[in-house]
């Protein structure tokens, strides 16, 4: 997997009315908790887990990061706000940074960026359209390919879902996912990587569209 580039760093939340400290903390939790999920790629909208890390426990990467956004002004310990809102924009924040550039995306692939873009308009790559350039989230890929089925999964889903939708639905285990041999429900990517029948999970994204 391709290094995060480090001059990239979510821009769109500047225009973010002034808010409380205690939204500042609680976007800051979020971003960390968003960050630390993408990175094991495990659900997005999950609570944070107890003993979480606050504001003050974030590297100085993570704090630049949200501070250059004009995310985090002040980290004086005061009691969280877990406001939806606040959480969703942390989670945004998190999956735009944590996500590929093209240039990157065509690099791991080994083929060239305009095949990137070629896939991205015919659906069988999954990126967001950010400031006039691409950010492809990570889930997507695995030891340098992209997942199997990947393409038709993603053609089956609806074209107007959120993209931390689009994450959560990939990495969400699904009751449906589940042989006699397994401990526990897969995820549809945990599906498609261990090289089971892609008909399942395009089932579930058919079926999700008619919801």
């Amino acid at each position: 997997m391709t290094e995060r580039d480090p001059s990239f760093s979510p821009k769109g939340t500047e225009h973010l009315p002034d808010i409380s400290t205690a939204e500042q903390r609680s976007l800051s939790k979020w971003y960390s908790v968003a960050r630390a999920a993408l990175a094991r790629n495990r659900p997005l909208t999950a609570d944070a887990p107890e003993g979480s890390r606050s504001t003050t426990d974030l590297s100085a990467a993570e704090t630049e990061a949200l501070r250059s956004v004009g995310a985090l002004k002040d980290i004086a310990s005061v009691p969280t706000e877990n406001d939806p809102l606040i959480k969703s924009q942390a989670q945004y924040m998190a999956l735009l940074e944590d996500s590929v550039s093209a240039a990157d995306a065509a690099k791991l692939l080994r083929v060239d960026v305009s095949r990137v873009r070629q896939r991205l308009r015919e659906r069988s790559l999954f990126g967001i359209e950010y400031e006039g350039s691409w950010r492809l989230p990570r889930f997507q890929f695995e030891r340098r390919l992209a997942i199997p089925g990947l393409a038709q999964v993603l053609k089956s889903l609806p074209l107007d879902l959120f993209p931390l939708d689009v994450v959560d639905w990939f990495v969400l285990p699904d009751p449906d996912l589940q042989l006699e041999s397994d401990a526990a429900p897969l995820s549809p990517r945990e599906w498609l990587v261990s090289g089971r029948p892609i008909e399942a999970v395009i089932t579930l994204a058919r079926d999700f569209t008619r919801a």
